[in-house]
């Protein structure tokens, strides 16, 4: 420490221990050594310079519990919001039934693409050069079907089940489906509500394993988001921590608990406190249990076990404390050119819950604009820079945030199912509120009076909505809000004005050739071969891809084995083909495909190839994949739909209004 030569940790809310300054000097050099980290507990123990007081005062469990009314606490509600199992991250999901392998967890996600973020902001939202809180949570564009293809850099933003849940390493227990692509029918040479909303969606989350009710969901980041996060969430343990982690128990077992255990649980507690507050940390240390009756359990099932059983609510406290998260799933809506909606999957009492909703913030909306390149204008590294006076466009995301006129910020949701609520002027169902604090899971009524400035030096979330019923609300009745009159005129000026872009009656998706399996293949559009497409061409946005393997004998080959277009997705590379002959088969129809490997500047091929061109026999329809030209979707339309919904001015922060003209 600073100044006294002593560090001070708290053991017990009525114990405090100092650490003195010959002991530092001790740890410092067994800090590798899981006997040099008990030998320092026990010396901490031993020494006289103990100050036995009540310094140290529980913090009270936020009320929870004091009023269960102001939830959806309904006895049919499946998927909670609550504070998680795992100290100080937050909101977690939670299961109140028990589920199968392979069931699924709520309800299908949206995802929002997000394009070139980093060359828009001129920096880097790793580096904060920018404020982009959505950092941590969005997902690689290779997590999503075909989204790698959409821009030179893409990320995907995923409310709900894609942005929610934690990560545990030991106790992940959900997996991500492919998401799927389409626009409801709509059509950019007919419809003004085409890039206004996203076509991707259907991204599903399905159980590992069988699951206990009341079970927190875990997924798995990957072992690299926490590892380039370390300033910011410490050292969290990977999987491979537990080993040692596992093995310091043991000693602990061995050297000290036989010892002191004529001596009292208290000394037995003070013990593994110091352990836990070892000044040298270490992701093995973050992995032992947090206090010395979970490391008697550990000893005897072990840390996984126990942590298991940790990461369990009782459901009558989820209902009491969580708000309830599956009130909501998707559909077609009702509403025209509107795409997807939000449909009430229960009977809703004016007045209730509909959902939770945690929020992103953004302090400075000019985050989400895209600008055009300058012209003859390149960076040391040969790349475009962008041309900050020429706006060309907002990014999609913007549809999906609230903001104000008078303001720069947007919250964006990242709650299950609310990104799919419409709008609706006339006769809204829902209205969005700032929850009682005293009910709040993330919430901190405090940021509503502080500045924007202070905003942008927030990195974790602190904000939140509730979706509130108007009425009482049907089952099956789709679940609309008003975004306001600026939304509702922005919109009507823009149905007004609208016309098709150029040749739009000639454009085609590549969502509308692909099948991702057998069985959709089976009633799929057959692919036109090279001779038929001089006759017949595809749109001009498109490109033909195709899987293959590499053999051992560095022959190229199709994986026959490989039943599941999903499979060859994350298994095999992709590169442009051309479609060659096309063979009916009793059941399937198999193409001939030339493949063209590409070759970089010093003429070797991306992946190690010998060939640069290879024809490949035999391939199944979901083995050849059409992908969209970069920035030909419906995404970078330019008469597409781009505004803020609306934040009621009787919500809005006084102190946020940094566009007010004092004039």
């Amino acid at each position: 420490g600073k100044g006294g030569g002593s560090l001070r940790f708290s053991a017990e809310p009525r114990t405090t221990l100092i650490f003195p300054s010959t002991l530092l000097s001790t740890m410092r050099t067994t800090s590798l050594s899981l006997h040099g980290i008990l030998l320092a507990a026990i010396i901490a123990l031993a020494t006289p310079r103990i100050a036995w007081g009540a310094e140290v005062q529980q913090v009270s469990s936020n009320n929870e519990g004091d009023d269960a009314k102001r939830r959806s606490s309904s006895d049919t509600c499946r998927l909670f919001m609550a504070r998680s199992t795992i100290p100080n991250t937050g909101i977690g999901v939670f299961t109140a039934v028990p589920l199968a392998k392979d069931d699924e967890v709520g309800y299908a996600d949206l995802v929002i693409p997000i394009t070139d973020i980093d060359w828009h902001n001129n920096g880097s939202r790793n580096k904060h050069d920018y404020h982009w809180l959505w950092m941590n949570y969005d997902w690689l564009s290779t997590e999503i079907l075909n989204l790698p293809y959409e821009a030179e850099s893409s990320i995907a933003c995923i409310p709900g089940m894609g942005a929610m849940p934690n990560c545990h390493f030991r106790l992940s227990n959900v997996k991500e489906s492919w998401s799927k692509y389409n626009t409801v029918g709509l059509h950019r040479s007919r419809d003004a509500g085409v890039g206004a909303f996203t076509g991707y969606h259907g991204r599903v989350s399905t159980t590992l394993r069988e699951l206990r009710e009341g079970s927190e969901i875990f997924v798995d980041y990957g072992e690299h988001w926490f590892k380039v996060r370390e300033e910011e969430f410490g050292l969290v343990p990977v999987s491979s921590s537990y080993t040692k982690a596992e093995q310091l128990l043991k000693k602990y077992n061995d050297l000290v608990l036989t010892a002191v255990d004529n001596s009292g649980s208290d000394l037995k507690k003070d013990l593994w406190k110091l352990i836990k507050e070892f000044p040298y940390k270490s992701r093995p240390l973050a992995a032992l249990p947090t206090d010395s009756e979970t490391a008697d359990r550990a000893i005897e099932v072990g840390i996984k076990e126990t942590e298991l059983e940790g990461s369990i609510r009782p459901v009558d406290w989820l209902r009491i404390n969580g708000k309830c998260l599956d009130n909501l799933r998707p559909g077609v809506s009702n509403i025209e050119g509107a795409g997807r909606g939000a449909f009430a999957t229960r009977f809703i009492p004016q007045g209730d819950l509909v959902a939770p909703a945690p929020l992103i913030h953004i302090p400075y909306k000019e985050a989400v604009l895209m600008h055009s390149p300058s012209k003859g204008i390149v960076d040391d590294d040969g790349f475009d820079v962008r041309n900050i006076t020429d706006i060309t466009g907002k990014q999609l995301i913007l549809n999906y945030c609230f903001g104000h006129p008078e303001s720069t910020v947007l919250l964006c949701p990242y709650g299950s199912g609310t990104s799919y609520i419409n709008h609706n002027h006339q006769s809204p169902n829902v209205k969005i509120i700032w929850p009682d604090e005293t009910h709040a899971i993330v919430f901190n009524s405090t940021w509503t009076k502080q500045s924007v400035d202070f905003l942008e030096d927030q990195f974790s979330p602190g904000l939140e909505f509730d979706y509130v019923a108007l009425r009482d609300i049907e089952e099956g009745e789709e679940v609309v809000l008003d975004y306001g009159i600026d939304w509702e005129e922005a919109w009507n000026k823009h149905v007004e004005e609208w016309t098709p872009v150029d040749d739009a009656d000639k454009y085609e998706d590549a969502s509308q050739w692909n099948c991702l399996d057998k069985e959709e293949c089976e009633t799929a559009l057959t692919i036109r071969t090279e001779e038929e497409q001089r006759d017949n061409p595809y749109s001009k946005n498109l490109t033909i891809n195709c899987y293959f393997a590499d053999a051992k004998d560095r022959e190229l080959v199709w994986i026959d084995e490989l039943d599941d277009w999903t499979m060859l997705e994350e298994r095999v590379p992709k590169f442009e083909c051309k479609i060659l002959e096309r063979h009916d088969t009793p059941g399937s129809v198999l193409y001939d495909v030339e493949i063209i490997i590409p070759v970089d500047e010093d003429g070797q091929d991306d992946e190690e190839y010998y060939e640069d061109v290879i024809v490949v026999t035999d391939v199944p329809q979901y083995g050849i994949q059409f992908v969209n030209k970069p920035y030909t979707s419906d995404l970078f339309l330019p008469n597409a739909f781009r505004h803020e919904i609306g934040i009621p001015d009787s919500m809005m922060p006084a102190s946020w209004k940094n566009l007010v003209n004092d004039d």
